[in-house]
């Protein structure tokens, strides 16, 4: 099973795209404090999450599953959430 939780502070303002079929997709560089890295989080919002209104560098945490980003190298990770929850500091 490839399950993991983290929680860190947005570094940049979050993209939104959406599919062909008009699913609201979510995009963002996440740091994560507790081993000093970054990972790329990317979110399908079939829920219509809300949002603080100011995200930069808004602590957040997200659950989802773990994956090699192809052609970035071994280090390159991509977490795909399938939950976000926005906390208050």
């Amino acid at each position: 099973m490839n399950r993991v939780f983290l929680i860190g502070k947005l570094q940049g303002k979050p993209e939104v795209v959406y599919t062909p079929k008009g699913e609201k997709v979510v995009m963002f560089p996440l740091r994560v404090e507790e081993g000093d890295f970054n990972i790329d989080v990317v979110f399908i919002d079939r829920e219509g999450t809300g949002y603080p209104a100011d995200t930069i560098k808004a602590r957040v945490m997200v659950g989802g599953s773990l994956a090699r980003v192809p052609g970035k190298g071994r280090d390159a990770l991509r977490l795909t959430a399938n939950k976000i929850l926005w906390m208050e500091e």
